[in-house]
């Protein structure tokens, strides 16, 4: 049981992909059925808190491995559907072997109905793709596990982050150099932008050293963020060879909106949280999260704490460290709340000046001390 319930979203994925052949209203099914049921379930469920270390690598391998070929499935028909004509004779072949009909769904699609499958789209690529992206890129001695992460994030044309997050943003974790942990009083907003742009400079300076060292050109074969791109590339032009235009410029906007989510993710995960640049990152410099649903749907993302404590450490070995700085709610809630920076702020506050009472060691106070200044509160 502990190794099936880690398929809970391979169904949401399957569930998506069905929806999606529906068409009209239906576009907005994905993103209504995974967000509301995960929010659901980690406010009324327990919290999950098992220790699975002992198990073997297998049964949740294939799971993560699965998610590529049901998003390939799932862009797929979207991008068919933004088109106009019958590409690669996909609807016919469907209707002959007793799938779908496409066209059908394609005439009930207006721009309502397009407005949630680019929202349901790009929710279920960050929520799956970019989630297993991530566990998977982290696995730099397994070349195959990091094209397949460097893929799925591609849809999010955010391959690079094979390199600024498993470098970069886990050696420079809640200090001020890291563009990707939020400060004090920040709004979700604004981070986003700064985020993103911060970790492509970042990914791009230490790509540039990496080669340097191994006397390499930066602008060869070699370069692998450089190279990130053609994945981005590859999908922008299965997206052409299906809809043309009209599928790119879907593929554009679902995967920029999937990319914004991992920012909102990013933005809650390390929120005003302090440390010292050079000094041992420990399970007190992430927030945690041990939400059942949240837990169990982004592969254990949420034991973030023991995450950055061994980045290395695959998902079923995360601990759930209930002694960590933890979030009042999972993930999905969390999510919601950073959208409205003022009730994000209240809801944080008494969070953080736990955390400095608790957590923080003397340095780490006396910037927290600082920020908290900076930000305009009189305490956090």
């Amino acid at each position: 049981m502990a190794r099936l319930r880690f398929g809970l979203m391979t169904l949401l994925l399957v569930n998506a992909n069905w929806r999606f052949t529906w068409g009209g209203a239906w576009m907005w099914a994905p993103l209504v059925i995974s967000g509301g049921v995960v929010a659901l379930i980690d406010a009324i469920g327990p919290d999950e808190t098992s220790d699975l270390s002992r198990l073997g690598a297998g049964a949740f391998n294939a799971w993560l491995f699965v998610t590529l070929p049901l998003l390939l499935v799932m862009h797929t028909v979207l991008w068919w559907l933004a088109g106009t004509g019958d590409a690669l004779g996909l609807g016919v072949w469907l209707l002959r072997h007793g799938g779908p009909d496409l066209a059908a769904a394609r005439a009930a699609t207006g721009p309502w109905g397009w407005l949630g499958a680019v929202l349901s789209c790009g929710f279920i690529t960050a929520s799956a793709g970019t989630t297993v992206g991530h566990e998977l890129v982290h696995r730099t001695r397994q070349p195959l596990h990091q094209v397949c992460g460097r893929w799925l994030l591609g849809l999010t044309f955010d391959a690079s982050f094979a390199i600024e997050h498993v470098y970069g943003h886990h050696a420079r974790v809640s200090t001020f150099e890291d563009p990707a942990s939020a400060r004090r009083g920040q709004g979700v907003y604004g981070f986003v932008l700064r985020s993103t742009l911060g970790q492509l400079r970042s990914a791009w300076r230490l790509e540039a050293g990496h080669l340097a060292r191994k006397g390499r050109g930066i602008w060869t074969v070699h370069n692998r963020f450089l190279r990130g791109w053609l994945f981005s590339a590859a999908w922008l032009a299965w997206a052409w060879t299906l809809g043309g235009g009209r599928a790119v410029t879907f593929l554009v906007a679902s995967g920029l909106w999937g990319k914004a989510i991992l920012e909102v993710v990013n933005f809650v995960e390390h929120y005003g949280l302090i440390r010292l640049p050079g000094s041992r990152i420990d399970p007190r410099h992430s927030w945690n999260s041990n939400a059942w649903m949240s837990s169990t749907v982004l592969y254990h993302l949420t034991r973030h704490s023991d995450h950055h404590a061994e980045g290395g450490k695959p998902f079923w070995r995360l601990q759930p460290m209930p002694e960590a700085p933890s979030l009042p709610a999972g993930y999905m809630a969390m999510l919601v709340v950073a959208l409205f920076p003022p009730w994000h702020r209240a809801v944080m506050r008494p969070r953080l000046a736990a955390w400095d009472a608790l957590h923080a060691d003397q340095a780490e106070l006396t910037l927290a001390q600082a920020e908290n200044r900076r930000a305009g509160w009189d305490a956090a």
